[in-house]
């Protein structure tokens, strides 16, 4: 392919301030290009294309040369020396029909007795609407609607951001409302990951102050968002106009996932420069979180005086947790012998017994475990 294709105008080129590729459009789809740049800032669907094609113009090659982006779907190609990128079609496209739980950006408002969630999805955050100084955006993790998901998270805002008798006097307020940001338990979209990096960006370019809570599973998605400004900063610093990420904090709730440990978490934060608030550990949800599991070690190995091993106990225990909780641990240790270990090693239980200890002393322990793996104990505030 040449480096000039009859038909095709320029949006932009290495004469822009950080360039290095000239990208290339037909020409019919300029205006309409120009509106797309323009309203990027308030639509975090536009945000995302135009970060994909400001990664293409500094020479970024992993963008995939097909996409769907919320409603527009792109494709490219290069010329032989890779210096000019030529989009070939640029079209808004049915993304489906809209369902009660769509993933997509909403507003749970506090109604004067708990916190309801609309059903009309946004493009964008509410920036000007703030609490204590600053917008207050969630992103729950597993819940069965985003109804209930806005109604209980909200008690997690207040104890993380507003603890206290503060509570009542700046969160419950008829009208104030928070970004609910719901996956619809799809935790591992890389859609929904792009669409984090795009909320988190349009807030940085705005220099805006945001308070995010991040709940359980979600700490998966937004550390993936993380990782894709902190590997990708000349377009980030591009879209952001190289503002910092100072005014954003997050307060991690319940996280879950293989990076969720305090330490990590407070070290991705640190290397793109946001503030991390703080991160409250469910530590009975020892099977999804790594401190949960390392404390819940150490207090058994103090109990256990370091003596474990299988066999005897295990139906105590299931007297003591109930035939079906029971049945759910024994099916886990036969179907997942790895998790089941991790459970058996930080819980001392399911079929773990000890010289001098008993079944039920560990049963006793695991309730709150169990719920959290097995229930819904990871959807309440912890401690």
């Amino acid at each position: 392919m040449s480096n000039t294709q009859a038909g095709y105008v320029v949006i932009y080129s290495p004469a822009d301030a950080g360039i290095t590729h000239t990208v290339h459009v037909p020409a019919p789809q300029k205006q309409q290009w120009e509106q797309i740049k323009k309203d990027s800032v308030g639509n975090y669907y536009m945000t995302s294309l135009v970060r994909a094609v400001l990664r293409l113009a500094v020479g970024d090659k992993t963008v995939n040369s097909q996409a769907v982006i919320g409603d527009f779907k792109f494709t490219y190609k290069v010329s032989a020396d890779r210096k000019n990128i030529f989009i070939n079609l640029i079209e808004l496209t049915e993304s489906g029909p809209k369902t009660n739980q769509s993933p997509g950006l909403y507003k749970a408002i506090w109604n004067g007795a708990k916190w309801a969630t609309e059903s009309d999805i946004n493009t964008s955050m509410d920036l000007n609407h703030k609490w204590s100084g600053g917008h207050v955006a969630v992103v729950p993790g597993q819940f069965e609607s985003k109804e209930y998901a806005g109604e209980r998270i909200g008690t997690h805002v207040e104890k993380a951001y507003f603890p206290g008798n503060t509570s009542s006097q700046n969160v419950k307020q008829d009208g104030n409302h928070f970004s609910l940001f719901w996956l619809n338990n799809e935790f591992t979209s890389k859609q929904h990951k792009n669409s984090l990096v795009s909320l988190i960006q349009t807030a940085q370019k705005q220099s805006a102050n945001v308070k995010w809570l991040v709940h359980g599973e979600g700490a998966a998605t937004f550390i993936e968002a993380m990782k894709f400004i902190k590997n990708n900063p000349k377009s980030t610093d591009l879209f952001a106009a190289q503002k910092g990420m100072s005014a954003q904090e997050v307060y991690f709730s319940n996280p879950r996932g293989k990076h969720s440990s305090k330490k990590t978490l407070e070290e991705i934060c640190k290397s793109i420069g946001m503030n991390c608030a703080g991160v409250n550990i469910n530590t009975k949800d020892v099977l999804y979180n790594a401190d949960a599991r390392k404390g819940m070690l150490t207090e058994v190995t103090k109990v256990m005086g370091g003596a474990m091993f299988a066999g005897g106990g295990a139906a105590g225990l299931g007297n003591e947790l109930g035939v079906d909780t029971f049945m759910k641990v024994k099916e886990l240790a036969t179907t997942s012998p790895g998790l089941a270990s991790m459970l058996v090693i930080a819980g001392g239980v399911i079929v773990v017994a000890s010289k001098g200890a008993s079944a039920s002393g560990y049963a006793r322990n695991m309730h709150g475990a169990i719920s959290s793996t097995f229930g819904s104990g990871n959807q309440n505030w912890a401690g």
